[in-house]
């Protein structure tokens, strides 16, 4: 992902049908997670998004709450990044609509403010996982977004204590976070 300069710069942008959208969703039915189709998922701080930045394909990113303690703050004993008092003042510039503050699961940890059109639930519909991991025509794209999708599901293992899905390991297995 690239630097956090061009914040709130998508909302002109990309402005398809968001999440929900019926083309996606399929025939109008209750979905697997009990949702009518058509229906936007709500999104929490510590969810684990795809979040789309103007230049960049689909990423992984974690939701943060901007109003955590700036102290710190433990899920379910694994620590969550505080957000630089910068990115937290990024939030002022920002047009009307509500922004989400996400941090991408890149090599940098790059924050972002971005709306609720820009974000799509990751790891509740395989089918859009799948289809966001290869989106991306570069190849050293399609990587960087695989390997950032196994950091996501690694964090989301660690918080939940279930096995990782991707190796079969469970929590005690897999090495300690790097903070």
């Amino acid at each position: 992902m690239g630097d956090s300069d061009d914040t709130c710069s998508d909302s002109d942008s990309d402005t398809g049908g968001g999440a929900g959208a019926e083309s996606e969703s399929g025939a109008g039915d209750a979905g697997a997670d009990g949702r009518a189709s058509g229906q936007e998922i709500q999104l929490e701080p510590l969810d684990l998004v795809w979040a789309k930045c103007r230049g960049y394909p689909w990423y992984p990113a974690l939701i943060i709450n901007p109003k955590m303690p700036r102290t710190g703050y433990f899920h379910n004993h694994v620590p969550i990044p505080v957000p630089p008092q910068e990115v937290l003042d990024l939030a002022h510039s920002c047009p009307l609509t509500h922004q989400y503050l996400v941090l991408f699961f890149d090599s940098k940890r790059t924050w972002q403010w971005l709306p609720r059109s820009k974000l799509e639930p990751l790891g509740e519909r395989p089918e859009l996982d799948k289809a966001k991991l290869v989106e991306s025509r570069k190849p050293t794209d399609r990587k960087a977004v695989k390997r950032a999708y196994e950091q996501a599901i690694l964090h989301r293992c660690r918080v939940t204590g279930d096995q990782d899905t991707l190796t079969g390991e469970s929590e005690e297995e897999l090495p300690a976070a790097s903070t």
